[in-house]
């Protein structure tokens, strides 16, 4: 068992590494090439390319998108936990392996369950070259996070003391961007429900308003980002959450560049003067 252990461990953290240095294609390809789906899908057949694959129902692909990290996370949890104690409090702390485990698991039910559930009837569908890919990573993103928390280290309590203001800070942080994250995809489905025309079922875009989209195009975006990094400081940056967290924004900060694009040319104009950024105020 100690020789398979250390096996186990020298694996993850290559994968984690790995993981880790593969931001770097994903930001200059992301960069260079804007995934196909949301408002950015192709509208006539004509712009499909040969290797979009079929196109996946667009709740179905979201579900297939993030349900690797439940799994993952299930899995470990019922198989592994008695090597670090994740199912118990000690003392009168928390353990911050269950805290770490329990906020990535929030975070994907809802992306896997409840954001998909909720999503307009007629979101254009995916094409299987971004479900497949994004499923791939989240695979491996599931391994790499329940794997560490349940079977690698032991990150110890938190308390109620100066000790783990570390650790309240990442929480605070990472809650933050979850409510930022939540608020501004609420807004922006409810937006495009509004302005769906039922006789075409063709979508008529609208600018966003709210406070978190005063300075910037994307702060579901933005306030995902946050979380990471507070994930990332409650770990204590570990290798599997830093890797997570760079990996995400080589991701997702191309995207959020091409959502602003894409506002400005729609709307010219009419697109608020002070939205000048795309995803962090005052950087990008």
């Amino acid at each position: 068992m100690g020789h398979f252990h250390e096996i186990l461990i020298d694996w993850h953290h290559r994968l984690s590494m790995g993981f880790l240095l593969s931001s770097v294609p994903t930001f200059l390809l992301t960069t260079a090439i804007t995934a196909p789906f949301g408002r950015h899908a192709p509208t006539e057949a004509s712009e499909m390319k040969w290797w979009h694959g079929p196109l996946v129902d667009a709740k179905l692909s979201w579900m297939a998108f993030e349900l690797p990290n439940l799994l993952w996370s299930y899995y470990c949890y019922n198989h592994f936990n008695s090597l670090i104690g994740i199912h118990h409090s000690v003392g009168r702390g928390v353990s911050l392996n269950a805290l770490l485990l329990g906020l990535f698991v929030a975070h994907y039910v809802n992306r896997a369950i409840i954001y998909p559930l909720r999503m307009n009837e007629g979101s254009a569908k995916v094409p299987l070259i971004v479900t497949v890919s994004a499923c791939s990573v989240t695979a491996l993103n599931g391994y790499l996070q329940a794997v560490y928390l349940c079977n690698i280290k032991s990150l110890g309590t938190m308390t109620l003391s100066l000790d783990n203001s570390q650790h309240f800070i990442g929480l605070i942080i990472f809650l933050s961007g979850m409510y930022i994250n939540i608020h501004s995809d609420s807004v922006l489905r409810n937006l495009r429900r509004s302005n769906t025309t039922p006789s075409t079922n063709q979508k008529q875009y609208f600018i966003p308003y709210s406070p978190f989209f005063k300075y910037v195009s994307c702060p579901n975006f933005a306030g995902e980002l946050l979380q990471w990094f507070g994930y990332c400081i409650m770990s204590e940056f570990s290798l599997p959450s830093v890797a997570f967290c760079v990996y995400t924004a080589g991701n997702l900060i191309p995207r959020a560049v091409a959502h602003h694009k894409w506002y400005l040319r729609e709307f010219k104009k009419d697109y608020p003067k002070q939205r000048r950024w795309a995803v962090l105020p005052g950087v990008v």
